[in-house]
């Protein structure tokens, strides 16, 4: 009883306190970043019905076609103080990440 509680508080405790993940490529704009996360998210919709927003194939190809992009997860702390962020809709899919980069144009 005492694990599970201390399980449910640590959980609460890492929502808090931001450990959001985002998608971030150092040297690429906020833009780009939204642009390359909205292709991947077109070619998911191609091979899917998109019935079930949080299916495992479809984290899993979100996952991978931002990594073929470039593009790694990093959490809140990993992300330099000078980038623009934007929260992921997890309404969709708790697992989803939001989006980093830098202000302005390249």
């Amino acid at each position: 009883m005492k694990l599970c509680m201390l399980l449910i508080v640590s959980g609460a405790l890492c929502l808090l306190s931001g450990c959001s993940k985002y998608w971030y490529q150092e040297g690429k704009t906020f833009n780009e970043c939204k642009m390359a996360r909205a292709e991947c998210f077109e070619e998911l919709k191609k091979r899917t019905d998109f019935v079930n927003q949080s299916s495992e194939y479809e984290v899993k190809f979100m996952n991978q076609c931002m990594r073929e992009k470039g593009y790694r997860e990093v959490s809140q702390k990993q992300l330099p103080l000078d980038v623009k962020r934007e929260e992921a809709d997890t309404s969709l899919n708790w697992r989803a990440r939001g989006v980093a980069g830098q202000l302005g144009q390249k």
